[in-house]
């Protein structure tokens, strides 16, 4: 059964490829000279090369270098959480990558809960933890730092509590004595991380004093947030829900599609090469029609699915919606890719961070070892 869905997931796999070139062949939208022939290569390099062997370089892209760095198979919190760490702390550029991706997608999908403008929202979560006495942050402050008040209440409500689910973040429910003269009392809810994420917090990060007080430490940061939350869903990846299994595997979707984007070749006297933003030995350009809605449409959904399975086998994979609806959530985080790239005199940059560096190294070896050179429908 497993092997026969995922005989399945390639060949669906294969055909959002074959699908994409067409689309590709059709259009023409580059203002770079041969940027749409590199495309069309490399898509018909994918098409060869990708479901060769059972989906060989697919199964080393994903298991061993996206869930090695960033969800491990472990069933112990404190191995995920180390490991991710590691990853996060010696390559910084991952660790831009991942925190970008994870903030851009509680963006797209809580686009009515305030405004994200006064920084991401993970920096901001962090602040306020470190700024709360008791690792604790209450649902007030959360409507001072993201509350739109053109929004309702409910509205604010609905997205804070899917921010905090998302997160990982458990509620506590607190209640105080308001006006002792007419006995009015008030509600409080407070976020926090559960007990076994304390437990792993506590000396190394979260300090009690002798006042019963809570000091979070300054090492408690982005990296720190991003690995706890990453792990806990690595160890409990059996028991989540649809909604976070559908935004990890969008999030690391992302990152596959990234790594497998060409280097487009620049003619020496390419105005590019000359911008100060642009760095020739990290940089390379995004053909526009790698972007193209058409084109995202088709790959997207099968490579969500394609992660999926490899994660969490047909559970996971049972579990990606594929309503039209639904879609559309997914295809509102391909506006991510812009948010982690540069953009150099109207073009779309990818920085070669080590992540898809690793990937395309895996996809490399394979096709300059390959024999076929003729694309096969």
């Amino acid at each position: 059964m497993e092997t026969e869905l995922w005989s399945e997931l390639l060949e669906n796999f294969r055909t959002s490829i074959k699908k994409s070139i067409d689309m590709i062949k059709d259009r023409d939208i580059e203002n770079i000279p041969g940027a749409k022939e590199q495309l069309v290569k490399r898509f018909e390099e994918l098409y060869r090369y990708l479901p060769k062997d059972n989906g060989s370089i697919l199964i080393k892209s994903i298991d061993e270098s996206i869930s090695n760095a960033f969800f491990p198979q472990t069933n112990k919190l404190e191995v995920a959480f180390e490991k991710i760490l590691k990853t996060l702390e010696q390559q910084h550029e991952n660790s831009f990558i991942i925190n970008e991706l994870i903030n851009g997608f509680i963006a797209s999908q809580n686009k009515s809960f305030g405004s994200f403008k006064e920084g991401p929202i993970i920096d901001r979560i962090i602040e306020a933890f470190k700024k709360s006495r008791n690792f604790q942050i209450s649902d007030y402050s959360f409507y001072a730092m993201f509350g739109n008040p053109d929004n309702p209440r409910k509205s604010i409500q609905e997205n804070l509590n899917s921010i905090a689910d998302f997160l990982g973040l458990v509620k506590e429910k607190k209640i105080f004595l308001h006006d002792r003269a007419r006995s009015e009392e008030k509600i409080i809810n407070y976020y926090t991380f559960p007990q076994e994420i304390l437990e792993l917090l506590e000396g190394n990060y979260i300090i009690h004093t002798e006042k019963g007080e809570t000091i979070i430490n300054d090492d408690f940061d982005k990296n720190v947030f991003t690995s706890l939350f990453l792990a806990r869903y690595s160890i409990g990846r059996k028991n989540l829900d649809t909604y976070k299994i559908n935004g990890i595997c969008a999030i690391f979707a992302l990152i596959l599609i990234l790594s497998f984007m060409p280097k487009v070749k620049l003619s020496e006297d390419n105005p590019i090469l000359r911008d100060k933003n642009f760095d020739n030995q990290s940089m390379s350009v995004i053909p526009k029609s790698w972007m193209m809605k058409d084109v995202l449409i088709e790959l997207f959904p099968t490579t969500i699915e394609i992660i999926a399975y490899r994660l969490g086998a047909s559970l996971w994979y049972n579990k990606i919606v594929k309503s039209d609806a639904q879609k559309r959530l997914h295809l509102q985080t391909r506006f991510l890719i812009k948010d982690v790239n540069k953009w150099v005199l109207g073009n779309l940059c990818r920085v070669e961070i080590p992540i898809f560096v690793e990937i395309s190294n895996i996809f490399q070896e394979i096709t300059v070892s390959g024999s076929d050179t003729n694309f096969e429908e």
